[in-house]
C-alpha cells in the first residue's frame, strides 16, 4: 500500500508539472532556445577566432577550438570532422571577420541564445516584470563571456591535467597524488561539475526575482544528472542507429541531431526551471507556516502569562475604598 501511494503521488506529481509546462508554453519556449542556439554557436565560434587566431595571431587556435566544441557538445564527437570545418570555411575565403567592428557585430548576434533563454526562464517563473534595457544586455553579455570562458578552458583542461600528472610524479613520486588514475578520474568529474554551475547559475541569477542557494541547488543537480544522461543517450543512440537517421535526411542529418540535442537540453533546462520554481514557492509556504506556528505559540504563551514584568498589577474589579490601590498615580496640575 505504501509503495503503491508514493507511486501514485509521484505519477500525479510528473502529471501536473506536465500539464503546467505545456500550459506555459515550455516546448515551444525550447524550440526558440535550440533554434537561437545553433544560431548563435558558429557566429560565435567565428568571432573568437577573428579575435583568437586573426587579430592576436595564435597559430591552431581554429584547431582547438574545433576540439573545444566536441567537448562541450559531446554529440559532435560522433560527427565527421568536416561538418564543424565547413562552418568555418568562411574564414579562408573571406576577410570581413577580421575587424574588430565585425568581431563586435558577431559577439553581439550571439547574444541571441542568452535572451532567449533569459526570457524563457522568466516565464517560466510567470515573472512578466522585466529589468532595464541596459542590464539585461550587460546580463546577456555577461552569459556570453561566460560560456566563451567554458568554450576556452576546455582548451587547456587536458593539457593542464597532464602537467599537474607529470609534476606531481616529479615531486611526490611515492605520494597518490602521483597517481594517473586519480587525474583521470578528476578529468571525467570536472564537466559534470561544470554543468552544474552553469544550472545554478542560470536558475539563480536570471530570474527577475530573489533567491537564496538552498532554493536552487537541487534542481540544478536534478538538471545537470538529466543532461548528462541524455548526452549518454545521444551517443548511444549515433553510435548504433545513426544509419536511420541519415537515411531520412540525408547530409543534413548531423544538423538535424545537433538541433535535437540542444532542443531536448532545452527542454531539460526549462522544466528545471519550473521545478525551480515550485520548490522555492514551497520552501516559503514551510518557512510562512513556520513562522505562523512560532507567532501561535508566543501568543498562547503571553496570555497564559498573569502579568508581565516591571508592570503594575491591575486593581481588582469592586475593590473597597480601604483597600491599597496599587495603580500609578497621575498628577494633574491646578488651575
Amino acid at each position: 500500500m505504501v509503495v503503491f501511494k508514493y507511486t501514485a503521488l509521484f505519477i500525479k506529481f510528473i502529471a501536473s508539472n506536465f500539464n503546467e509546462f505545456l500550459e506555459k508554453n515550455g516546448p515551444y519556449m525550447s524550440a526558440a532556445i535550440a533554434f537561437y542556439s545553433f544560431f548563435s554557436l558558429f557566429p560565435l565560434s567565428l568571432a573568437l577566432i577573428a579575435v583568437f587566431s586573426v587579430l592576436l595571431g595564435i597559430e591552431g587556435f581554429e584547431e582547438r577550438l574545433v576540439q573545444g566544441l566536441k567537448d562541450q557538445i559531446p554529440v559532435l564527437k560522433e560527427q565527421d570532422d568536416e561538418f564543424i570545418r565547413n562552418f568555418f570555411a568562411s574564414l579562408e575565403s573571406g576577410r570581413a571577420i577580421t575587424s574588430y567592428l565585425a568581431a563586435i557585430g558577431l559577439f553581439w548576434a550571439s547574444t541571441a541564445v542568452f535572451s532567449s533563454i533569459r526570457k524563457s526562464i522568466n516565464s517560466i517563473w510567470g515573472i512578466r516584470k522585466t529589468r532595464p534595457f541596459l542590464q539585461e544586455r550587460l546580463m546577456d553579455f555577461t552569459l556570453l563571456f561566460g560560456a566563451s570562458f567554458l568554450l576556452l578552458s576546455s582548451f587547456t583542461l587536458s593539457a593542464v591535467l597532464t602537467f599537474i600528472t607529470e609534476i606531481s610524479a616529479i615531486v611526490f613520486p611515492e605520494a597518490p597524488i602521483s597517481n594517473p588514475r586519480l587525474w583521470e578520474s578528476l578529468a571525467v568529474i570536472v564537466p559534470p561539475f561544470l554543468t552544474f554551475l552553469v544550472f545554478l547559475i542560470l536558475y539563480w541569477w536570471l530570474p527577475n526575482t530573489k533567491l537564496t542557494f538552498r532554493q536552487v541547488w537541487p534542481t540544478a543537480l536534478a538538471g545537470t544528472v538529466a543532461f548528462e544522461l541524455s548526452k549518454a543517450s545521444f551517443i548511444l543512440y549515433l553510435r548504433n542507429l545513426s544509419g536511420v537517421t541519415g537515411s531520412i535526411y540525408g547530409g543534413v542529418s548531423a544538423i538535424i541531431v545537433l538541433m535535437a540535442f540542444v532542443y531536448v537540453s532545452s527542454i531539460i533546462l526549462l522544466v528545471g526551471a519550473q521545478l525551480t520554481a515550485r520548490y522555492a514557492y514551497y520552501l516559503s509556504v514551510q518557512e510562512q507556516k513556520r513562522r505562523n506556528a512560532m507567532l501561535s505559540r508566543n501568543l498562547d504563551r503571553i496570555r497564559s502569562t498573569s502579568s508581565l514584568s516591571g508592570m503594575p498589577l491591575p486593581a481588582p474589579s469592586g475593590a473597597s475604598d480601604g483597600q491599597r490601590d496599587e495603580r500609578p498615580k497621575v498628577f494633574v496640575p491646578k488651575n
